[in-house]
């Protein structure tokens, strides 16, 4: 509602092959409620991650190039496999990101533990959001603990939040948008 341009936020989904991880519709919608210009776009549809970072900073074009985007306030966030993907388009593209939200980002073998040998290009601030028990796919309290271990290590502006246990799978807490971490989201999100 109202005139632009609004702070814009890009949201990357999770997921391996055909299983989609978060709310893309829901996620954007929720934003848009509250006043930002909102992205997603589906990747594609493989185990491999080749490619998917090109499409991540595609789509961080696209919203930057949309008319309605102010481009000195944009954040960029993700679920998971999009959670990887967020932190590397955020140290492939440092000055056009002012805020980052990582929901319990996943390992994707090896890539998350390389990624974070290079966060010291990382310039906006980070927030990091996991499930006490989200471990059943991978031990991503650990990982969030890594992320957040090697952002201050590099004297970067970060906070992790480890929330409550959620049902039998603390990753199924950012399936959808609820407000046991949405509020702290939105919070965090009015930097922009």
């Amino acid at each position: 509602q109202g005139q632009g341009p609004f702070p814009a936020v890009l949201y990357n989904h999770g997921g391996l092959g055909d299983a989609i991880g978060g709310d893309l519709e829901g996620t954007c919608r929720a934003l848009a409620d509250q006043g930002f210009l909102a992205h997603a776009e589906k990747r594609p549809e493989t185990v491999s991650l080749e490619g998917h970072l090109d499409e991540v900073l595609h789509a961080l074009e696209t919203l930057r190039g949309n008319t309605d985007a102010d481009t000195d306030r944009i954040g960029i966030m993700g679920f998971s496999r999009g959670g990887l993907l967020t932190l590397q388009a955020a140290i492939e593209r440092p000055d056009d990101i002012n805020a980052i939200v990582l929901f319990a980002p996943a390992p994707a073998k090896n890539a998350l533990e390389k990624t974070l040998e290079s966060v010291a290009s990382i310039k906006a601030p980070v927030r990091i959001y996991v499930a006490a028990n989200d471990l059943y796919q991978a031990d991503h309290v650990q990982l969030a603990k890594d992320v957040e271990a090697a952002l201050r290590a590099a004297n970067k502006d970060v906070e992790l939040i480890i929330y409550p246990e959620f049902g039998n799978d603390g990753h199924e807490l950012f399936f959808e948008v609820t407000d046991l971490y949405w509020l702290d989201v939105l919070d965090f999100l009015k930097i922009l």
